[in-house]
């Protein structure tokens, strides 16, 4: 039986455990299967926030669990649109580069009890929003097929601008380290 003080954090391993399932259905075809676990991920990922807050425990592990989810169903489902050219290529690889590098930056800061540096940023939000509403726009292109062109136009825009606040906003958290890269390393690793 799962707590109620568990569910957020139960809501956030959903997100990863859906990865294989969100493979599966796009493999088979079942593109309305995906595109409701697409929705379901979506409220998942404000639900777990929501419920946290509310039931007032936000506790360590969904604060480092929820971006890590986040990012893995994003990826996940990010590549299954570039291979199936619903999503540039090259724009997958640089929205997956710059997640890369900002979590790394962030596992750096944590382990040198500096992670303040790098609070998410409302542009960050907002580039999280846009992708959010691209990966709805794009999941609808096998199954509202007389308006493809058009959904797809629309996803691709959205996907674009949230690359675009993806690079700016990486570039900003990377000047936030190199502006702070002195106390950074006065701090003594043990």
């Amino acid at each position: 039986m799962i707590k109620m003080k568990n569910i957020p954090n139960t809501l956030t391993i959903s997100r990863i455990l859906a990865c294989p399932i969100w493979f599966a259905l796009v493999f088979f075809n079942y593109h309305t299967s995906a595109f409701i676990l697409v929705i379901i991920i979506l409220f998942t990922d404000y639900l777990d926030g929501f419920l946290a807050r509310k039931l007032d425990n936000l506790t360590v592990t969904g604060r480092i669990l929820d971006p890590i989810a986040d990012k893995i169903f994003m990826t996940t489902v990010l590549v299954t649109f570039a291979a199936d050219y619903r999503a540039s290529p090259v724009l997958v690889i640089l929205l997956i580069v710059r997640e890369i590098i900002i979590s790394g930056l962030r596992e750096i800061l944590a382990v040198k009890g500096q992670s303040s540096i790098l609070k998410v940023t409302f542009l960050s939000k907002i580039k999280t929003t846009f992708q959010f509403i691209s990966i709805i726009l794009l999941s609808l292109i096998p199954i509202i097929k007389e308006y493809k062109e058009n959904i797809e136009y629309i996803g691709s825009l959205f996907l674009l601008v949230s690359t675009i606040l993806a690079i700016y906003t990486g570039y900003k958290y990377v000047i936030l380290v190199i502006e702070n890269k002195d106390s950074l390393t006065n701090i003594k690793n043990e």
